[in-house]
């Protein structure tokens, strides 16, 4: 693809927050994968790479998997998992990735390094502390919330923490939240963790560059992590397991890529991965016409201007099949790029799925989940 084709040009790969791994996991609730995209077996889609995750989800039913981001270290991170999952066995993967103890993850890397590319072995080779503690803990995102779930740990105590996750009826959950989660120290250190100061040490400042009203996200995240914690099942919430727990509760409470249940058939189906490091302002001018079924475009709207997000989404109807599904998330703060503002008729906005899947999601962050459809002649 020739760059000099494409008017667009990205507004933050060189931000700081992007000068190593940021995201090592995907935040965003996996459930879009299936409730919103439906990926079918005959098809191809376009995924931001991110952590990864859901670009290995998509790759156990889509036909072809193009997945995409302007970050190289996500590139070679999910080099890295696609490499782990080809050469490990279950157990094996899940102790290379920090999800299970081991004394051996320098030696399990050695046998995935064979399958990475140059630059990627480089860079894992000239990180063994990353490796040595599980690539699910280096992306700046994951530490940060990692971090504040240790922190609430210790405040809260490991006891009432296990208390709280064996909960599971909803209004015991929601009873316990108001009674003995939600006092003063909760509201203090809810002021402290999303506070500016310890925001703007994790995240770079164009994480809100289009945030409504310069408001700060600090107040508007606290809203977010108190609903996830009062109002979403905990029991089965597997991010929050994550976060509090650095593991997983058992070997399918896990995003769909890490599931034993699914791990022979992602094996067999890798080759349907396409791993690619460019901006998607400059990668999808080079796409031929009709030619994608499923968008999974991450928050990237987060990023990019009205005048920019018009762009691609013209390009997105030159590149989709008829019928083609996308969804993408806005960050809590940020102004939402809405489908019907480009005014083209052909983008159908799923409005009601959009505002189940963003009230029923199991993490906090977002303000919403935007679900579309391309109506176009086939």
């Amino acid at each position: 693809m020739n760059p000099v084709e494409s008017p667009l040009r990205s507004q933050v790969s060189r931000a700081d927050f992007f000068a190593r791994v940021g995201y090592s996991t995907v935040w965003e609730d996996e459930r879009v994968i299936d409730e919103a995209l439906e990926p079918r077996a005959s098809e191809t889609a376009l995924s931001i790479t991110s952590g990864g995750d859901l670009s290995l989800q998509l790759a156990l039913t889509c036909e072809r998997v193009v997945s995409l981001d302007f970050n190289p270290r996500q590139t070679w991170l999910l080099e890295l998992k696609r490499a782990a999952v080809l050469t490990l066995d279950h157990d094996q993967l899940w102790e290379l990735v920090g999800l299970a103890p081991s004394a051996h993850r320098r030696q399990l890397y050695e046998r995935a390094r064979e399958l990475l590319s140059e630059d990627a072995r480089r860079y894992w080779d000239e990180r063994p502390g990353e490796v040595d503690a599980g690539v699910l803990r280096c992306g700046k995102q994951d530490r940060y919330l990692q971090w504040i779930g240790r922190v609430l740990t210790l405040l809260q105590r490991p006891g009432t923490i296990r208390e709280y996750f064996a909960i599971r009826q909803i209004d015991e959950q929601q009873r316990f939240f108001d009674d003995r989660w939600n006092g003063r120290l909760w509201r203090f250190l809810g002021a402290v963790l999303f506070g500016r100061t310890f925001l703007d040490f994790f995240f770079h400042k164009d994480h809100f560059r289009y945030a409504r009203q310069d408001q700060h996200p600090g107040p508007a995240m606290r809203a977010q992590a108190d609903r996830t914690l009062r109002d979403v099942p905990v029991w089965s919430n597997f991010y929050l397991h994550w976060l509090f727990f650095g593991t997983y509760r058992d070997r399918e409470s896990c995003p769909a890529w890490l599931r034993e249940s699914q791990f022979d058939r992602l094996k067999l189906r890798l080759a349907r991965l396409e791993i690619h490091t460019a901006e998607l302002e400059q990668f999808i001018f080079g796409l031929p016409a009709s030619s994608v079924d499923v968008f999974n475009f991450s928050n990237i709207f987060d990023w990019v201007s009205q005048e920019t997000f018009t762009g691609l989404m013209r390009e997105v109807i030159r590149v989709a099949r008829p019928g083609a599904r996308l969804c993408y998330w806005t960050n809590v703060v940020n102004t939402r790029r809405e489908l019907g503002s480009c005014g083209f008729p052909e983008l159908e906005e799923r409005a009601g799925l959009g505002q189940t899947l963003h009230r029923e999601s199991r993490t906090p962050g977002y303000s919403s989940c935007t679900v579309g459809r391309v109506r176009k002649p086939a």
